[in-house]
């Protein structure tokens, strides 16, 4: 019964894979012996055999690859690099390690790590956000905490946080990186372009 369910499933995976030569992360029964679905993150470009990617139309470079979880405890975890990719956090943690990508968050996240280098990332909201790597650029509209942990030349823009005087707690800014609050017109522009 369950490889009935899941023969389906692999075969699409596989065939896509061999089509635009990306892998795709597919998941098995859960417990109760149903069949789980983890579904990619659909990019708007690029792709590399090199990496596993989301499902999309191939073009050049590295895609980010979101690794989505059949648990929402799960971390989303993001890799590869020169990529472009929306993706909802659905209450997740979010782990970045590529480079030159841009990136997308909806809904509500965990805490963010940045620790890769030179990303451009947008993030509606986040409990948390951790910069760590060099050179990466950040829009968060509600964030209750900014740490720039280890970061170099990292710049922050927020709209607003959750504390009661709607500014976030920011630590460890460092010489060479920016925290700035912006505008919701600036962030929104941001998003659009």
């Amino acid at each position: 019964m369950r490889i009935s369910k899941l023969l389906p499933t692999t075969l699409i995976a596989l065939a896509l894979s061999t089509t635009v030569g990306c892998a795709v992360d597919v998941a098995g029964p859960d417990k109760s012996g149903q069949a789980q679905s983890s579904t990619p993150q659909t990019p708007d470009s690029g792709s590399g055999a090199s990496s596993p990617a989301a499902v999309g139309s191939p073009s050049s470079g590295n895609q980010p690859t979101a690794s989505p979880s059949a648990e929402a405890t799960n971390p989303l975890k993001i890799s590869g690099n020169y990529g472009t990719q929306t993706a909802d956090c659905s209450g997740r943690d979010v782990v970045i390690g590529g480079n030159s990508n841009s990136i997308v968050f909806k809904g509500n996240c965990g805490k963010i790590t940045l620790s890769g280098g030179y990303n451009t990332i947008a993030v509606e909201a986040a409990d948390t956000l951790q910069v760590m790597g060099e050179g990466n650029e950040t829009y968060v509209k509600t964030v209750s905490t900014i740490q720039m942990a280890g970061a170099t030349y990292a710049t922050v823009h927020w709209v607003g946080g959750a504390g009661a005087d709607n500014d976030p707690t920011v630590s460890g800014t460092g010489d060479t990186n920016t925290v700035e609050k912006i505008s919701r017109q600036d962030y929104d522009d941001e998003i659009a372009s």
